[in-house]
């Protein structure tokens, strides 16, 4: 029994840390596979701290993917010109090709005589396995019509021609729309989770034309909140959920909105809106520059010195006043004029005596008094 046991173990390596490769007759441990998990305790600290040391801080690169996400999302022709570049790049998959890419990308002059900036701005934002998961509805009136009753479908792909083409359907339900009204505050969210990738949440304003017309139902528990006809300026708030790699890069990214609240907005209220964005963005920017922080130098030293001034102009004048008090002959007063021990009593005198009072009236007031 214990031998067919054993002949079974040695039959199946995956019983084993270890595994026989069997052309070369060398034997992997579990510890040489990536991902592969330690329970040692000292183990996960080390592993925690050289993932900690290998991967830089991001946070500033995913700020700007999330600039560039709401770009894309405002220009859907972006996505079409991904999609070209994609197909031609795959028509000229020969080895020929592949040699002559390779070379390029090994030359040290393409570093900077390259075509990088003809790569459209999808390239720059997804990475090339990144999941996306959108509303699977083809026309509007399916997305803002029905389904407010039934829900909202939805449809994941992975890929960057698969993305691609998912964007552009869903985006055409928003014609000419305008993404690039981030709600701040908040902003964004960021957690930097393990392996030096980050989970984001962040909320934008979309901001398009309605070319829609659905009669109005009173019955509808999900009516809009306002009566909306074709034409209309409308809005709807949308909270962009993604996750980066440690290049900043989207691994994933899946919108969250509710097709129940959609509301009119006037053009000058958005047109103050932008305009007030970009002031606040302007000041951002000032602010954290190097000239503002010379300038906020500059003005906590006058602000020094002038209350340095303030002080020596005091001790000044106290001074001058002294030496006036001097000069006339009179005494400075050494105590507080809130001091009440050395204040007197003054009894007004009344200028007309009592009548009823006899000439040698002594009051009882005054103790002191006697005859002589």
């Amino acid at each position: 029994m214990s031998e067919s046991i054993s002949t079974s173990v040695a039959a199946d390596p995956r019983q084993s840390n270890s595994y026989h490769h069997d052309d070369d007759q060398t034997d992997i441990t579990g510890s040489d596979i990536p991902g592969y998990q330690h329970f040692n305790g000292e183990s996960s600290v080390q592993e925690s701290t050289m993932s900690t040391l290998m991967f830089k801080d991001c946070t500033s690169t995913v700020h700007h993917m999330h600039n560039l996400l709401l770009y894309l999302l405002s220009n859907p022709t972006e996505f079409q010109d991904a999609i070209d570049f994609n197909n031609n790049k795959s028509t000229t998959s020969t080895l020929s090709a592949f040699h002559a890419e390779y070379d390029r990308a090994t030359d040290v002059g393409s570093v900077f005589n390259g075509d990088e900036e003809n790569i459209p701005v999808p390239f720059l934002v997804f990475a090339p396995d990144a999941e996306v998961v959108l509303p699977q509805a083809h026309t509007a009136s399916q997305l803002f019509g029905y389904e407010r009753d039934n829900g909202i479908e939805l449809e994941a792909t992975s890929g960057m021609l698969g993305l691609c083409q998912l964007f552009m359907r869903w985006l055409a339900l928003m014609p000419n729309g305008d993404h690039m009204n981030l709600i701040n505050p908040p902003g964004l969210t960021v957690m930097r989770i393990a392996g030096g990738r980050y989970r984001v949440t962040a909320a934008h304003r979309v901001v398009w034309t309605w070319n829609n017309e659905f009669p109005h139902d009173p019955l509808s528990p999900n009516a809009y909140k306002d009566e909306l006809h074709f034409g209309d300026l409308v809005s709807m708030t949308i909270v962009d959920v993604f996750e980066t790699d440690c290049d900043g890069k989207l691994l994933s990214y899946c919108p969250t909105f509710d097709n129940r609240n959609i509301t009119k907005t006037d053009p000058r209220v958005e047109n103050i809106r932008k305009s007030s964005s970009k002031f606040k963005k302007n000041i951002d920017i000032v602010a954290k520059s190097r000239t503002a922080a010379k300038v906020n130098q500059a003005a906590a030293m006058i602000g020094k010195l002038g209350f340095k001034a303030a002080v020596t102009v005091k001790d000044t004048v106290a001074k001058k006043i002294e030496e006036e008090r001097k000069r006339k002959g009179e005494k400075t007063p050494t105590s507080s004029p809130n001091d009440l021990s050395e204040k007197k009593v003054i009894t007004p005198i009344s200028e007309e005596p009592d009548s009823g009072r006899p000439d040698h009236y002594i009051s009882d007031e005054d103790p002191d008094t006697s005859f002589v």
